[in-house]
């Protein structure tokens, strides 16, 4: 993946076996509820460091891009000769009621999907369209991801600045929507060293417009190298 930011730069500082030290963290979709209002996905992985396993359940209220009260659930093992399937398996039972009362499982269609393995891809810009079967009947969508420079309290001095970031989406034909511009670097990201664009996952409800998700890895300073965690962003097309 060409990452062509301050995430570059650190890796290249760290050198070439540290960085393959960090935690990249994998994902999976779990799916939107039938009315398209919500959208849950899943990440998990070994901790770096401690080598304790975790899994960590989203859920997202697709309207207001925001975490449904009760979300995210996260479960961590402190031993390390505990699973990352018994880590998911924990965390699954503990969201399964969120999920129920939420009724979501109803699977999307994932258009575009960038991982970190693969190293042709931009990861930040994609193009797609809705319906490969018949792409004539769909405008093109092009996602930009731009990085930006942010102060981040708390976090350690890397040589390069932490970056938040800035989304759009541009339809061709049609305008362009900022679907996120950051002015401070939440908490939550762990002080973030760059992003790339890892999914674009869509679902076509009953009535509405079909809603698109796009999950953003973010790479972040970890114990052993740099570590990547997920965000979504929500929008309508």
């Amino acid at each position: 993946m060409r990452m062509m930011t301050a995430l570059t730069l650190v890796l290249g500082w760290l050198g070439a076996t540290t960085a393959f030290a960090g935690d990249f963290a994998e994902r999976a979709i779990l799916g939107f509820s039938p009315n398209g209002a919500y959208f849950a996905f899943e990440e998990f992985g070994i901790q770096d460091g401690s080598g304790f396993p975790y899994a960590n359940i989203f859920v997202i209220e697709t309207a207001t891009d925001s975490w449904v009260a009760g979300s995210p659930i996260r479960v961590r093992f402190e031993n390390d000769a505990a699973t990352v399937a018994a880590a998911r398996a924990q965390a699954a039972t503990q969201a399964a009621p969120l999920l129920s009362s939420l009724a979501i499982g109803t699977a999307g269609r994932v258009l575009a999907s960038n991982p970190p393995t693969e190293t042709s891809a931009n990861p930040l810009a994609v193009d797609f369209v809705l319906y490969g079967e018949a792409p004539s009947a769909s405008p093109v969508y092009s996602l930009a991801l731009e990085e930006l420079p942010l102060p981040a309290a708390d976090c350690p001095d890397m040589g390069v600045p932490f970056m938040g970031f800035r989304l759009t989406l541009a339809a061709s034909p049609g305008g362009v929507a900022v679907l996120n511009h950051d002015t401070r670097i939440p908490g939550s990201r762990r002080c973030p060293l760059g992003y790339g664009i890892s999914d674009v996952v869509t679902y076509r409800p009953p009535a509405g417009d079909p809603v698109a998700i796009v999950l953003i890895s973010i790479f972040s300073v970890g114990f052993e190298g740099p570590d990547r965690r997920f965000l979504a962003v929500a929008t309508r097309l």
